[in-house]
């Protein structure tokens, strides 16, 4: 959605903070601004571990893979499983859940400086994402596959 994001881009320029951007399909038919890198794709799970704060949609995979290194997030939701996400988000207090089209450019930016200065939330999803490296998931799962086979 190019308003959308023209929107955004606008609004995340006011901040004194640096943003990376998943521009998408369209990304050649807006700019970012001087706070701002970002290209159609970005590789995700590369670039979670180096940011403060992550500012999604709120996919399921989206959502897991920001849970595994520990940030906060900003969930702006357009469809399907995403409402929920953001709900349940909101609810435990692990991020903030804003209306899509609806938010204002305050509570964006205040948004972004109240989870930024969390550090009780910090801390929890440290916990958490300490739980999710140390299981051995990956085993327990390929395991799992072949005793089914």
């Amino acid at each position: 959605d190019l308003s959308l994001m023209t929107r955004l881009v606008n609004i995340l320029a006011k901040s004194p903070h640096r943003f990376i951007i998943s521009k998408g399909p369209l990304g050649d038919e807006y700019s970012l601004s001087n706070n701002m890198w970002g290209d159609k794709i970005v590789p995700q799970v590369e670039i979670l571990p180096l940011v403060d704060l992550v500012i999604t949609h709120g996919g399921n995979n989206t959502v897991t893979e920001i849970f595994y290194f520990g940030k906060p997030l900003i969930i702006l939701p357009l469809f399907g499983d995403q409402f929920d996400n953001a709900q349940r988000i909101q609810e435990k207090g692990f991020g903030i859940r804003l209306g899509t089209y609806s938010c204002s450019k305050k509570e964006l930016l205040d948004a972004i400086e109240k989870l930024l200065a969390d550090k009780q939330l910090e801390e929890k999803l440290k916990i958490i994402s300490k739980k999710m490296r140390e299981n051995d998931n990956r085993a327990k799962v390929a395991d799992l596959i072949e005793s089914l086979t």
